[in-house]
């Protein structure tokens, strides 16, 4: 599942979370699953950003270089 789906998935646990006639049980159940998704998304962004400052460097890299 990719992050865009991961976080679709999240809002709908929420919206179901939200229901005032959700059991205790099933509202935990589904407070699990929403905590696990959220790790995954995390862990998806900070790899993103990881890779963004690569690039930055190498662009920086490339800018010190070109202009000396």
């Amino acid at each position: 599942m990719d992050l865009e789906a991961k976080i679709k998935k999240l809002q709908e646990i929420v919206s179901k979370i939200e229901t005032p006639d959700m059991g205790v049980d099933e509202c935990m159940k589904l407070y699990e699953e929403g905590i696990l998704l959220a790790k995954e998304c995390y862990k998806e962004v900070d790899a993103v950003k990881g890779k963004i400052n690569i690039i930055k460097q190498d662009l920086e890299q490339f800018r010190e270089e070109s202009f000396e």
